[in-house]
Parts: structure tokens; C-alpha cells; sequence
């Protein structure tokens, strides 16, 4: 057992670098969590589980996470008090609790720094996700029991029916209130940068770009990014594959596209993704995680509103999750339940997607997984 642990603390210090160890070793050490802990360690992580959000929230408001990561040295309860205007025993309380579920790390008596976890709390696109998560998310979790049961446990399919209207007290869809909530819209955006701009995988790991735009011109139409956001895609594109001509379009709302990034050969299109798409016979129509915001009546509508503006030579690529058979993990399963409690939405599986393209008129051609920890794929479909 001594080995054991000695072996383990030499993982804490150096930590493997590799994504794929690194992943099959986090999948082990919760294994090892759940075989280890008696079931009142149990009850106590399942019952805990809100609070670490809510005073995670809570530190976030009082700059604790941003103060630690600055700081070279450990800082007193005192200190962190006094520069938040905060109570000192409240504080001290607070971070007592950070401290026991390693969100911080304790050096002495009422005495903390930053460790790993803290510096990426402490990231301005994290602060928006805890956010998002509590301010959001939370209130629509919170409704979800008493509705599921009031709708004898159907599965939510109803865009203006879900735990979203409940927890707001609103009869408009979640997208639609929140265009009139433009703090919490703002907020919500720069949770998604943080969280597409630091993926290491993307599509292009297991799509052949430079094949299917051989032989394209500066005239031709190559890709339409649609409802594409602030242009992550596109600009990724254009980093990766700068020497091939073509066009390159964005499309959002013309609300959105005036904040997208500014890319040297991106065209930056206002368009609504409930009309007909208007740029015709596109090499590649790409759309990323937008199906997964909708029930498969709207998913359809939307591909559908794409369909007849694709040629012989057009591809669909759709770069959303695809949840696996078996072993889906919990980063997915998490985005899953967002999706019903928050949209009454769902994150597929692989028969889910065959029968949703199959009703949309179109064929799959490929699938293939890029990022395994969130079952981030890509399908790739041709009219029929």
C-alpha cells in the first residue's frame, strides 16, 4: 500500500502530459473514488455537490480564485477579506470549504495559495461558465424534478414547454429570452470561447479539408460556416489550410456577426438559420453544436432550410456530440441533461443521428469521433 501511495503522490507532482493518458488516468482515480469511499462519503459528495458550485460562485464574486492565482505567496483569510470587503470569519468559512474539496490548497492555519484548480477558476471564460451554471442552469435543474413529474416523466421534446419556463416564469424559448437578457447572452458567449478555444482536437483531425477543396478557386464557394458565432471555425480554417483559395463565409445573426473575429479572407454574412440558406452549391455547409440546442422537429427544420442550396459537390458537416453506445462519459451525459432541463433538447446517439439525417433527406457518409471526452464528433452527409 505504502508503494502504492508513493506511486500516486508521483502522479500529483507530475501529472502525464498526454491526452489520452491523462484521460485514462482521470477515468481511474474516479473508479478508485467510488470503490474506496464508505456510502456515507457517498451521501455527502451527492448531497455536496450544489455547494461547490454555489461557493464556488460565491469565492468567484469575491475575487478569491484571481487573488490566489496572482499572489507568488499563500495568503491570509485576513487579507483575502480586508481586499474583498468581506467579513474575515465569513471568508475564513469560505475558504475552509474551497480548501476541503481541493478547489484551493491549504498551507497553515487559516493560510491558502492557488493549486492547478484555482488557476483555472480564476480564467475570465470559467468565471462566466460558473455563471452560467449557477445563475442559468441551476434554476432550470432545480425545476426539473417536480416538472418531469407533472409530465409523467415524458421526455421533453417542447422548445416552449420545458423546466427553462418553469424556472423563469417565461413562455418564450430559452435563446429567445436570453437575446433580451444581453448580460446574461454576453456572459454566456464568452463561456463558449473559453470553451472552443482552448480544444486541442477539432474536425479537420479526422476530415480531409484539402481533398475536398481540390481544384477550388479564389471564386469558389468553399465553406459556409452556419450560425458559426464569433468565427472560431473559420479562422481555425484559415490558420490551418492558409494556402487554399476559396471563399470563406460566416453566418449568424446580423446581431452577432458584427462581433465575430476579423479574419484576412472570412466574408461575414447576417442571415437566420430558420430561412432558406441563401449561398448556393457550397463545397462544405458546417454547422457546430446548434442541432444539440434543438428537438429533432426543429433539428430537421434546419437542415432542411440548408438542403436546397446543396449541389452534387456539397458536403454537410455537422460537428456535435455523439453519444457512444456504451461508456459515455460524464462530461457528455453532463451536456445531455443541459440540454433536456435547459432547452428540452438532447445530445444523440449514433441511431438517433441515422434517423434524424434520414428524415432530413440526407445520407451519412462518415463519422468519426475527435475528442472522446465530450464525444465530440463530426457527420459528414450528401443529399440523398
Amino acid at each position: 500500500m505504502r508503494d502504492i501511495l508513493a506511486q500516486i503522490e508521483t502522479l500529483i507532482e507530475s501529472p502525464p502530459q498526454d491526452p489520452a493518458e491523462r484521460l485514462a488516468l482521470y477515468n481511474a482515480a474516479k473508479k478508485l473514488l467510488v470503490a474506496v469511499e464508505d456510502p456515507f462519503e457517498t451521501i455527502h459528495r451527492v448531497n455536496g455537490s450544489p455547494m461547490i458550485l454555489t461557493f464556488s460562485w460565491v469565492a468567484s464574486n469575491l475575487g478569491i480564485f484571481e487573488k490566489l492565482a496572482k499572489s507568488n505567496t499563500p495568503l491570509r483569510g485576513a487579507s483575502i477579506a480586508a481586499s474583498a470587503k468581506a467579513d474575515p470569519e465569513l471568508t475564513s468559512r469560505i475558504l475552509r470549504f474551497l480548501a476541503s474539496h481541493d478547489l484551493i490548497a491549504e498551507t497553515a492555519e487559516d493560510t491558502f495559495t492557488a493549486n492547478p484548480v484555482s488557476h483555472s477558476l480564476a480564467r475570465p471564460g470559467f468565471r462566466s461558465g460558473l455563471s452560467h451554471s449557477f445563475n442559468v442552469l441551476n434554476p432550470c435543474l432545480q425545476a426539473t424534478p417536480k416538472f418531469l413529474e407533472d409530465t409523467g416523466y415524458a421526455n421533453p421534446t417542447d422548445v416552449l414547454h420545458s423546466p427553462f419556463q418553469i424556472a423563469f416564469q417565461t413562455d418564450k424559448p430559452a435563446f429567445g429570452w436570453a437575446v433580451e437578457h444581453p448580460e446574461i447572452m454576453a456572459n454566456f458567449q464568452t463561456w463558449m470561447r473559453e470553451w472552443h478555444d482552448n480544444t486541442k482536437a477539432t474536425w479537420l483531425d479526422v476530415f480531409d479539408f484539402a481533398a475536398h477543396a481540390k481544384g477550388s478557386t479564389p471564386e469558389t464557394l468553399l465553406f459556409v460556416d452556419v450560425a458559426g458565432g464569433h468565427g472560431q471555425q473559420c479562422a481555425l480554417l484559415k490558420m490551418v489550410h492558409p494556402q487554399i483559395p476559396g471563399r470563406f463565409v460566416l453566418e449568424d445573426l446580423p446581431s452577432v456577426v458584427p462581433h465575430a473575429k476579423v479574419v484576412n479572407g472570412v466574408e461575414k454574412l447576417g442571415f437566420d438559420l430558420w430561412a432558406e440558406q441563401p449561398l448556393k452549391g457550397a463545397r462544405i455547409y458546417y454547422i457546430r453544436n446548434i442541432l444539440h440546442d434543438y428537438p429533432d422537429d426543429k433539428a430537421i427544420a434546419i437542415i432542411k432550410n440548408i438542403l436546397p442550396a446543396m449541389s452534387p459537390d456539397s458536403l454537410l458537416i455537422i460537428d456535435d456530440g455523439i453519444i457512444p453506445k456504451v461508456g459515455a462519459t460524464a462530461t457528455a451525459t453532463h451536456i445531455d441533461m443541459t440540454m433536456m432541463s435547459a432547452l428540452a433538447a438532447t445530445e444523440r446517439t449514433e441511431r438517433q443521428w441515422d434517423a434524424l439525417l434520414d428524415k432530413s433527406g440526407m445520407k451519412i457518409i462518415q463519422k468519426s469521433t475527435f475528442e472522446p471526452s465530450r464525444a465530440q464528433s463530426i457527420i459528414v452527409a450528401v443529399p440523398k
